[in-house]
């Protein structure tokens, strides 16, 4: 058998796969003819229904291959990496890597009888072989695989597709190009939010931990004291404005409770409607300006609810009454806090917008249903946003030619963006996750939500909001607290850890120092041994308290990409260029995480005053 040793290698690196075509015999497939070409070489024909379609050119695949790689010869030339959707007999791949012999693939083959024939047709050598880094054979290993695909991969992806594919599988290259468009586009956007907001997310939730340590915790005081009590969550889309009237009937006779998210306050306010609640948890300096009209005009009466890990600026010189939910990055809150009784200290898990933060709490405090207003994510002509937001302008013409489609509540097709979109996405993700929660969309004309059915809220007040259910202060007890001594013992841990950690540094940065003469001096027996002393060391700063809740997690993304980096360069051939920019790497992670410890200083003592305020009153 030609294949025996892609067989073997497939069984040995790629098991799952194996699993799936171990059972196929060219004598029972009856779909894919294999004969030969008028060159000699065999091709392959499908049946489709009472026709035949070539995966290859009848009269010489082989040049048919060559002008197949001349198309993307000057990708090829500059990129590492190439992926394959569909393998046919494989010609077009065996040429391009024996042309390009640096470069890694991966394979995705829908049809997996046509994968059976590429393994046993085409011969590789063991080189060759370890060039394939990944084999896909079904959807949900394809989008296993491509994750680890765009997270080693940084010199650009080629992608190459048998022509006749496209015709074949329809749906699997639909699949295939869109799954790839999405996770490209996912990862940028993580990697944006985490460069934008990793430094920031600690040094808000530091800055906040007193108002933490000063506020009631509202899901800790309040879990399930709502069951089954109506809310109504505003948002601050263009439909807002139509249901100005019936939410002020709602607040006027205490239909159910009000919750305001984000910039909906706005609107309420300059319609002199006040809202039970407010709520924020946008980590961004420029959140401040949501409430800038609550804080000019002095209103008492808004009680606002924030993540702790909220923009700093937002709560400071806030007029009315505070509360607060941990949110899941703020690691301060997680690592000091516990409660004084063994209860757990439930925790808001982040979100691309504030609605979908206050639907978890919202289900944590009990209500039920809860009613979506103005949560258009879409556009409505230009506007994106409710009367009353002052900050916000009509849509850019640039901004309604990137807009994406998507089905309005009543089934029509209407215009929205990526972010739009993905809160769309989640809000259904968390709809869906959480159970016995009826959730109603009464948003006129806004994006549909899977599992928030549409109805007009005129006709949910009539079934759902038809007694007075408020009740006046209704978030006031303040009966739970924080454990103070053992806050004071993680206070005065931290105190020693911040010093080991300092130490631990020294430590890196000397051997590091020891690594690079080794390097220069071209002993690179001992400097492998080297490696094991930094990574005993590693694994101890990145086991520190200290580092771990505050450093690390001011460069989580820095440290996301060293570790992808040290992966890819695993696979360098050349020693003396791997462990020079090993090193160099290195070196350049601990210094962004120094530069952080010395600039953090000041917020750390008062971060350590404020607690030790809060023991002693």
């Amino acid at each position: 058998m030609q294949g025996l040793s892609n067989i073997n290698y497939l069984k040995t690196n790629f098991p799952d796969v194996w699993d799936n075509i171990k059972d196929l015999d060219e004598n029972s497939i009856e779909s894919i003819f294999i004969e030969e070409s008028k060159s000699g070489l065999k091709t392959a024909k499908i049946k489709e229904n009472d026709t035949y379609k070539y995966v290859h050119s009848k009269y010489d695949p082989k040049k048919e291959a060559e002008s197949l790689i001349k198309k993307y010869e000057g990708e090829l030339e500059k990129s590492g990496t190439v992926i394959f959707f569909g393998t046919g007999l494989g010609y077009h791949i065996e040429l391009i890597l024996r042309s390009f012999p640096d470069i890694k693939a991966y394979i995705y083959e829908p049809n997996k009888e046509l994968l059976y024939f590429f393994l046993k047709e085409r011969s590789f050598s063991e080189t060759q072989l370890k060039r394939f880094k990944n084999i896909s054979a079904t959807r949900e290993s394809f989008l296993n695989d491509i994750r680890e695909m765009l997270t080693l991969n940084r010199e650009g992806l080629v992608i190459v597709d048998l022509p006749v594919y496209k015709s074949i599988y329809p749906d699997e290259y639909e699949f295939f190009i869109q799954t790839i468009k999405t996770k490209v586009k996912e990862r940028r956007s993580s990697i944006l939010t985490e460069y934008s907001f990793q430094k920031r997310w600690i040094i808000n939730s530091m800055k906040n931990f007193k108002y933490v340590l000063k506020t009631p915790n509202v899901i800790v005081e309040n879990k399930g004291k709502f069951k089954d009590i109506p809310a109504i969550l505003v948002a601050a889309g263009p439909s807002l404005n139509e249901e100005i009237e019936n939410i002020r009937k709602i607040k006027d006779e205490g239909l159910a409770y009000i919750f305001s998210v984000g910039s909906a306050i706005n609107t309420l306010i300059k319609n002199d409607i006040h809202p039970h609640v407010a709520t924020t948890y946008d980590p961004t300096e420029n959140n401040q300006k949501v409430f800038l009209k609550v804080k000019e005009q002095g209103i008492k009466d808004i009680p606002l609810i924030f993540g702790s890990s909220v923009g700093y600026e937002t709560i400071e010189n806030y007029p009315g009454k505070l509360y607060h939910m941990i949110t899941s990055q703020d690691k301060i809150s997680n690592y000091y806090l516990d409660n004084e009784s063994t209860e757990p200290i439930d925790i808001v898990l982040d979100a691309p917008t504030i609605a979908v933060v206050t639907l978890q709490l919202l289900y944590y405090l009990g209500f039920n249903p809860i009613i979506l207003a103005g949560q258009n994510l879409a556009y409505v002509g230009t506007k994106q946003h409710s009367e009353g937001v002052f900050y916000s302008s009509d849509l850019s013409d640039k901004e309604l030619e990137s807009a994406i489609d998507v089905k309005d509540v009543y089934g029509n097709t209407i215009k929205t963006n990526n972010g739009y979109n993905s809160m769309r996405q989640q809000m259904e993700s968390y709809i869906n996750q959480l159970k016995d929660l009826k959730v109603i969309n009464t948003t006129k004309g806004g994006a549909a939500i899977e599992g928030a059915p549409f109805i007009e809220l005129e006709k949910v007040m009539k079934e759902y909001l038809n007694k007075k259910v408020v009740k006046e202060d209704f978030l006031d007890s303040w009966n739970k607290h924080y454990d103070k001594k053992r806050l004071k013992e993680k206070t005065d841990e931290m105190s020693v850890y911040k010093e080991e950690a300092l130490v631990l540094i020294r430590e890196y940065y000397n051997l590091l120092d020891k690594m690079e003469n080794l390097l220069k001096n071209n002993n690179l027996k001992e400097l492998q041994n080297m490696y094991n002393l930094l990574n005993s060391t590693i694994d101890k700063i990145e086991e520190n308290p200290f580092f771990n809740t505050f450093i690390l997690q001011m460069n989580r993304l820095y440290h996301q990409l060293l570790s992808e980096e040290i992966k890819i360069l695993s696979e360098e051939k050349n020693v003396r260029k791997k462990n020079d920019k090993l090193i160099k790497e290195y070196r350049i992670f601990m210094d962004r995480c120094k530069n952080d410890i010395e600039l953090f200083n000041e917020i750390f003592d008062e971060l350590t005053e404020s607690i030790l305020d809060y023991i002693k009153n």
